[in-house]
């Protein structure tokens, strides 16, 4: 489940995003424009994440036990496990919202350890993160939110706008680039939170739950638009408990947590029931 704000897809979500064959077709093209215009050098190494020994204590609870992976560029990593497993942890410190003080990790090139408060910006320009919670802004517009993205790296107004119109049609929302996104609904916010985390196309995308609630059309169509940033080299880690989302990329590893230990790293199933986000 979603922490914060729990997602409903709404009969005007589907209506806006049934695309017939020839429209998704058009979509995606759209997306192979936006992704070749906007291909970046990207980091030299060939390994994006490398997690070492890695644990994390809250107080006498301890939510990540001495797990070891890695990830390298241009890898799909689907993490599995029920509520409390670790996945949203292990998210948070590889973004950088939570320290690392025990074991070692490196994400885009970053040294975790050592990571200093005015390299975190730098960090998250390489790394896109879809929240369980969205953090959008509500009194803001649709545009406005995704653009947020590309004004801190200076982008030129010019090429800031076309990027953003390309990810919010590519998500059904171009009729929306205007509207404040506290008149969207659940599953609207949703996809602006994803469009903010792909417009820069950051080299690494973790992703905590983006599916949500959100029901089978629209949860299919945007794991489309992930293997799309995926087919061009991006990276991507994606918590999921859903066995529709975890069929969409079959080549993909699953790394599966219990009480914060790694049980099953490589192609895996996982249990079918309803599991509670962590």
């Amino acid at each position: 489940m979603f922490s914060g704000q729990s997602i409903v897809t709404t009969s005007e979500d589907k209506d806006q995003f049934h695309f017939k064959a020839d429209e998704t077709l058009k979509v995606i093209g759209l997306l192979q424009v936006f992704l070749q215009y906007c291909v970046q050098a990207g980091t030299k190494s060939r390994m994006m994440v490398k997690v070492d020994r890695l644990s994390y204590n809250f107080g006498a609870y301890w939510a990540l036990k001495d797990i070891s992976f890695t990830l390298g560029k241009g890898e799909f990593l689907f993490l599995t496990g029920h509520s409390g497993a670790g996945k949203t942890t292990l998210l948070r410190m590889l973004y950088g919202a939570l320290p690392v003080n025990r074991g070692r990790a490196s994400v885009a090139g970053f040294q975790l350890n050592n990571l200093r408060k005015r390299q975190i910006p730098q960090l998250r320009r390489k790394v896109g993160v879809v929240f369980q919670d969205f953090k959008i802004l509500p009194k803001r517009t649709v545009f406005d939110n995704v653009a947020m993205a590309l004004e801190v790296r200076g982008m030129p107004r010019m090429n800031l706008e076309r990027r953003v119109r390309a990810i919010v049609r590519a998500m059904g929302l171009e009729t929306k680039s205007y509207s404040t996104c506290e008149r969207l609904s659940g599953g609207e916010q949703q996809r602006v939170a994803i469009a903010r985390s792909m417009v820069a196309n950051p080299e690494l995308i973790l992703a905590d739950e983006p599916t949500g609630n959100l029901d089978f059309d629209l949860t299919m169509h945007l794991m489309d638009i992930f293997k799309q940033f995926h087919t061009y080299g991006t990276s991507v880690i994606m918590a999921t408990h859903s066995r529709e989302v975890l069929d969409c990329v079959p080549e993909a590893r699953i790394l599966h947590l219990q009480d914060g230990c790694i049980v099953t790293d490589g192609e895996s199933s996982i249990n079918e029931e309803n599991e509670e986000d962590d």
